[in-house]
């Protein structure tokens, strides 16, 4: 209940056993000075005392008078008391209903238990408390501005409902291990999923730039503004950071204007509002929008930290101040960053991690973006039928251009299909500039106005030039926000604006009199400046490369300036392709734009002369560049392998070579990367990288080993690397949202060249079809001899497929079935594959809902192997007999070297029967029973077989 009472408030009534309840009069009598000091807003009381014909407007205008509240109350009192039992327990009730005036009074209505009678109960009671208003005020304003996305048409804009569909968001760890999904987004504030530090207050959202950070949070604004978040937020503040780069350094704002000036402020008692979210800072939930888009010179460390919600300070402070709790502790966060923007973990509470959308949630937005049937199949079709397509669909920005386009992709080729070809992430965007400018022309009843693209820019050069003009000045210096001077400066008319890539967006300088602009995403903004770059002849070889440079440069902190000292910074010395965003995004689409396809179109903008100086300048540079970053890679020498372990940046130059499309540079960068085994672990790699992974990795001559565990590859991705599974003897892919239509992908490829050796899937989402897939494999592979597929979706049906292949093997070496679900039945299919099998030396089928009767038949089943040496069965049902069973085995056994019998059901006895077999078996050298049913003193009975471990 909110609110407690002053300690010293005596609130209970000490009376007879069976006395009746005393009056109503009585009580406002008993307890006159605690509704004295608790009552503090009056107007609600008479406003709802003169609506029901209880006080005249002349009792109203003579509470008014008394100076003080305290007198007014008291006034007020007097007057119900004169009036009678009816009016007295109306007043009551009015306390009761409005509980956001008077939170404080619940616990002493709670004490008196009070029930209004049935006559008072039909008297209406209306709110007018000034905080209860506020909060209508705040959903409605709220709800009016996230009920539409802005497209990239100012004139066009789309209802959320219709725009917004559900990704692929998980929980993460610190280290950005799995924590399961988010199904529902009011899993994001259930501290029973997910939760990695209780005392932090921020859930922090990340992810590449276009993944639906920014949509999200509007999505979770419409649900609070329309009460369909039940998350305890009374009040909610929203925040897009790249806003508090406009504040000037000499700024100073109190937190209380922070809060109503720049989001909604309140028509009554602003003091009695703030007062309120003070007073109960848990009711309180702010979103907090790309705070890697901060950029100031205003340096924090020399301000102390901001503790008075009072004080004015400036705006970082005080956004600093919250986000560590030292103002409004106890208030709900949700802070967005794109990837590599590492916030130290005393302020995490939760880390969600955007991988944007899977093949069925790809599936559900064509659904919702066509409407006619027939043109969603063709257009699921085509995608279909262009996986390096349907991988940059993965993105939803993304996919959101190519659809918008989609009309005027089918216009560029004769056929409903859209051929087999790459199509890169600057022909998107091109394609998305080339079809805005058409819609900019005036159209013709009797005449097309559809140019050719390369007409197109011609006709729009000049516009063109000023967007890239003032894209390119904002992007030197981080900035992102442009004021009405800066557009004028640009030579930016409003027939430019109204194309719709600049939008006017609220100021937070307090200076409402002129318009402040904005590119409608922070990737087109990098499009512009890349563009300019490419166009404006004037450039020379220092602005081409001038991005690059800012990537590596050791001044550069990432992802911001700010000197905040729990923001990490991570510093990559002279590496061009650290992660840096919109220089990368800028970098690529330059690589892009100054590629061999694009020569033609920019031949009507720019001198021939002039665009082969560019790009030879960059491609010097990136060869240069590859060189460099190559040699500075983690290398180790494996059994039949030379291996790399890469970083983050390494996946930005591949992109780059990617956009270049040149065979030229993909061969140069396989020949110096010498090496066999490409280690791509945790980088952030989603499915259409595959295309750039494959666009370089095709060229190496070698079987080839490529680890690309912890990403976010998905089905199309693996469509993607079709060029190198003839070269593939090593593919790992744990962790990357695989379904069955993956595994069969797999399967299809690597049975044709039969080199695999070994396959990791592990922690995917793959059922039993995808099971039976793998099987196949495995029997028409005699080169496999790993095969990791735990922490999937596989039943006893796929367990049994899986351990008859197994069974059919000569050379499988190690399965990894932890945390399946094959049971008993599974358990006693292994047990056959186990019997007598010439090469299985490491076997997992931990957590995998085992009771004893499946663990006897494996018990059974090893007695008659001599292969295995390590075999966990953590995390079963495992109890005492089938202890015993595994302790017969172990007199006959003597081979096995570990058995891990970790989290089982087994008790002290079962201990022993496992301790007494060990006297004649000398080959094991541990038997693991840690989190078994055995208590400590239980354990010191088997202290001599140090074999036993219990502890």
């Amino acid at each position: 209940m909110e609110g407690q009472l002053c300690a010293n408030s005596e609130i209970s009534v000490e009376k007879p056993p069976g006395a009746s309840p005393p009056s109503c009069i009585a009580l406002l009598k008993i307890y006159r000075e605690l509704l004295v000091s608790k009552i503090r807003n009056t107007q609600c009381l008479i406003d709802n005392l003169i609506y029901n014909e209880y006080f005249s407007t002349e009792d109203a205008e003579i509470v008014v008078q008394f100076p003080t509240q305290a007198d007014k109350v008291r006034k007020i009192l007097d007057l119900v008391q004169s009036k009678g039992e009816e009016v007295s327990e109306y007043f009551i009730r009015v306390l009761q209903k409005v509980t956001d005036a008077y939170y404080e009074l619940q616990p002493w209505l709670d004490e008196i238990a009070y029930e209004p009678s049935e006559n008072i109960c039909c008297r209406p009671v209306v709110n007018t408390d000034p905080v209860s208003r506020y909060c209508q005020k705040l959903r409605y304003e709220l709800g009016r501005d996230s009920k539409f996305v802005m497209s990239y048409a100012q004139r066009e804009e789309m209802l959320l409902e219709e725009t917004y569909s559900n990704s692929v968001m998980e929980l993460v760890s610190f280290t950005n291990e799995s924590l399961g999904e988010v199904c529902q987004l009011e899993a994001l504030f259930d501290d029973a999923v997910g939760l990695i530090n209780e005392d932090g207050e921020t859930i922090y959202v990340f992810g590449d730039a276009g993944i639906g950070k920014s949509i999200l949070l509007q999505k979770i604004q419409s649900l609070w503004a329309r009460k369909q978040l039940d998350i305890g937020a009374k009040f909610f503040f929203r925040f897009r950071c790249r806003m508090f780069s406009c504040f000037k350094e000499d700024e100073a704002v109190c937190l209380k204007d922070l809060l109503f000036k720049y989001n909604c402020y309140p028509d009554q008692d602003p003091a009695e509002v703030f007062r309120h979210i003070l007073q109960f800072p848990h009711t309180v939930l702010f979103t907090f929008d790309g705070f890697d888009e901060i950029y100031s010179n205003f340096d924090l460390s020399s301000v102390p930290e901001m503790c008075s919600p009072d004080e004015p300070s400036h705006p970082l402070v005080l956004l600093v101040s919250l986000l560590r709790g030292k103002l409004l502790k106890g208030s709900k966060k949700v802070l967005t960053a794109r990837t590599g923007t590492e916030i130290q973990r005393n302020i995490i509470r939760k880390k969600v991690l955007l991988r944007g959308f899977s093949s069925s949630n790809l599936k559900e937005y064509t659904a919702m973006f066509f409407k006619d049937e027939g043109q969603r199949a063709l257009v699921l079709n085509q995608l279909e039928a262009n996986p390096n397509l349907c991988s940059l669909c993965s993105v939803p920005l993304f996919c959101w251009i190519i659809f918008k386009c989609y009309e005027h992709f089918r216009s560029m080729y004769d056929s409903h299909e859209l051929p087999d070809c790459s199509v890169t992430l600057t022909d998107v965007f091109l394609l998305m500039i080339e079809v805005h400018l058409n819609r900019s022309l005036k159209t013709s009843l009797l005449k097309s106005n559809t140019r050719s693209q390369a007409e197109m820019f011609k006709a729009r050069k000049e516009t063109l030039l000023a967007l890239g003009k003032i894209a390119y000045r904002g992007m030197g210096n981080s900035f992102f926000i442009f004021e009405q001077e800066e557009v004028t400066a640009a030579n930016i008319s409003e027939e430019d604006l109204q194309l719709g890539f600049l939008r006017t967006v609220k100021g937070y300088t307090g200076c409402d009199s002129q318009s402040t602009y904005e590119f409608l995403h922070l990737t087109l903004q990098s499009f512009f400046t890349a563009l300019f770059l490419v166009i404006e002849e004037r450039v020379g070889t220092k602005e081409i490369l001038q991005f690059f440079n800012e990537c590596s440069s050791m001044e550069t902190a990432q992802p911001t300036c700010l000197h905040i000292p729990w923001l990490k910074k991570h510093l990559a010395g002279e590496d061009p392709f650290r992660n840096n965003e919109h220089f990368h995004f800028t970098n690529l689409f330059l690589c892009g734009l100054l590629s061999r396809s694009k020569q033609k179109l920019f031949r009507h903008l720019v001198l021939p002369a002039v665009i082969k100086r560019k790009r030879k300048t960059l491609i010097t540079y990136l060869g240069e560049s590859m060189k460099s970053h190559l040699k500075g890679l983690t290398r180790s020498r494996l059994l039949n392998y030379n291996q790399i372990q890469v970083q983050p940046n390494f996946v930005w130059m591949l992109r780059c070579l990617y956009e270049t499309q040149s065979e030229k540079v993909g061969k140069l960068a396989a020949k110096r990367m010498h090496a066999n085994y490409i280690k791509l672990t945790y980088c952030n790699a989603y499915s259409a990288d595959c295309s750039a992974i494959s666009f370089v990795v095709h060229h190496l001559q070698k079987r080839l080993a490529l680890d690309l565990d912890n990403n976010n590859i998905n089905d199309y991705g693996i469509k993607q690397l079709l060029p190198c599974f003839s070269k593939l003897a090593v593919i790992r892919l744990s962790v990357n949202q695989i379904t069955d239509h993956g595994v069969r992908i797999l399967y299809e490829e690597l049975s044709k060249y039969k080199i695999v050796t070994f396959l990791g899937l592990y922690n995917n989402q793959i059922t039993d079809v995808g099971a039976k897939y793998v099987a196949k494999l495995i029997e028409e592979c005699s080169s496999l001899e790993y095969v990791k597929i735990g922490a999937n979706k596989i039943t006893s049906e796929g367990g049994k497929c899986l351990a008859q292949a197994i069974q059919k093997s000569k050379t499988m070496f190690e399965i990894g079935m932890w945390g399946n679900h094959v049971g008993d039945e599974g358990a006693k299919a292994f047990a056959e594959a186990l019997r007598n099998h010439p090469t299985l030396t490491n076997v997992s089928l931990a957590f995998n809902g085992i009771t004893s009767e499946g663990g006897k038949s494996i018990a059974e089943a090893m007695q008659h192997n001599d292969s295995v040496k390590i075999f966990w069965l953590t995390k079963n049902e495992l109890d005492d007999e089938a202890a015993m069973s595994f302790a017969e085995m172990l007199k006959v056994n003597k081979k096995l070297v570990h058995l891990w019998l970790i989290q089982n059901q087994i008790t002290a006895r079962g201990v022993k029967y496992l301790s007494e077999a060990l006297k004649e078996n000398t080959a094991i050298k541990e038997v693991c029973l840690n989190g078994n049913l055995i208590s400590q003193e239980e354990a010191k009975a088997f202290a001599n077989e140090e074999r036993i471990i219990c502890f």
